[in-house]
């Protein structure tokens, strides 16, 4: 796995075999056996693989171990997500060791829309995706109430950078110009979005996180990106050129036509927009990276998390460039 390749990610500890075992004969009802494991991914604040169970239902499991703040998603699961409107899996059992939360979860299966994406499909993704945001839309009172997510919207967004220009400053990761490009960019951005509505926001919303499965389109990796804020950034991420993407943006045309027929905006307008939802949701993963780091977290599947700190400044402030914004 990359994961394991780059010696600056310290890999999640994983809990004893015994206490794996304990958790599967709760769910199950009785002790199972065990025929086939097949890790999906384990980093630093992560762990998850697919379990095969001999005879028993479900004959599958999808088991995370996830670490503080991104055990979030148990609360969000449990909480926030509503399953028939968010076309999320279901949570089969959440249980604590230590800091850490299990999470057992519906297999939806390896069908993600890197892989099987077409014109079809991506209209069907764009219209779920619209009747997602609006459903929530009437939601985000009682969301708010609840405390469980973040409320981040474009009247937050220059003191959000703000907050991010001064740890970078105390890290000496950021110099002067690049300050003031990022302060004007997140002005910028503020302005455009301000009339945008406000709903539930995946936050992580790429082709790798869609399955397909048994004809439906569901959405896995809800985390600490989810948020309460402007929706159009779910569909600004699933329509880029980010390599979680794969190919899957060959179709943009056909999942923003989709969302804006089923939300009754004209695509002209959405187009406009999209640039500065998509700006933002890099700016959302500059944040990360400074809350990962202010945790004592120093590596990245990529590398040393200061080399990438200093990479998605650039990239973020080069959307002030002509062309982008």
């Amino acid at each position: 796995m990359r994961s394991q390749e780059n010696s600056s990610l310290k890999l999640l500890e994983l809990v004893p075999q015994e206490r794996l075992d304990r958790w599967l004969t709760e769910f199950y009802g009785h002790p199972v056996n065990i025929i086939k494991r097949e890790v999906l991914r384990h980093r630093d604040l992560s762990y998850v693989e697919r379990i095969w169970i001999a005879d028993s239902l479900p004959s599958s499991i999808i088991y995370k171990l996830v670490a503080p703040p991104w055990d979030i998603e148990k609360d969000i699961l449990e909480w926030v997500l509503i399953p028939s409107i968010s076309n999320s899996a279901q949570l089969y059992l959440a249980a604590h060791y230590g800091p850490m939360i299990a999470l057992f979860l519906e297999d939806l299966g390896k069908q993600s829309l890197v892989n099987v994406g077409n014109p079809k499909i991506a209209g069907i993704l764009g219209k779920d995706l619209a009747k997602m945001h609006r459903a929530y839309i009437y939601r985000v009172d009682e969301l708010m109430r609840a405390g469980v997510l973040r409320t981040i919207t474009p009247i937050d967004y220059t003191s959000l950078t703000e907050t991010l220009i001064k740890q970078l400053k105390v890290w000496r990761l950021i110099i002067n110009k690049d300050e003031i490009a990022l302060q004007k960019l997140a002005s910028k951005i503020a302005s455009q979005l301000a009339r945008e509505p406000i709903s539930l926001v995946h936050g992580d919303y790429y082709a790798e996180n869609v399955i397909l499965h048994n004809e439906r389109l569901s959405v896995i990796d809800w985390s600490w990106f989810t948020f309460i804020g402007v929706p159009l950034l779910d569909l600004a991420t699933i329509t880029s050129a980010h390599t979680k993407n794969g190919n899957f943006n060959r179709f943009k045309h056909e999942v923003i036509e989709a969302y804006c027929d089923e939300s009754a905006r004209h695509m002209s307008d959405v187009i406009a927009l999209l640039p500065y939802a998509e700006a933002l949701s890099r700016l959302l993963f500059l944040q990360w990276l400074v809350e990962k780091k202010s945790r004592g977290l120093e590596g990245t599947i990529v590398g040393p998390i200061n080399d990438l700190i200093l990479q998605v400044v650039q990239e973020v402030i080069s959307y002030n460039k002509v062309g982008l914004l």
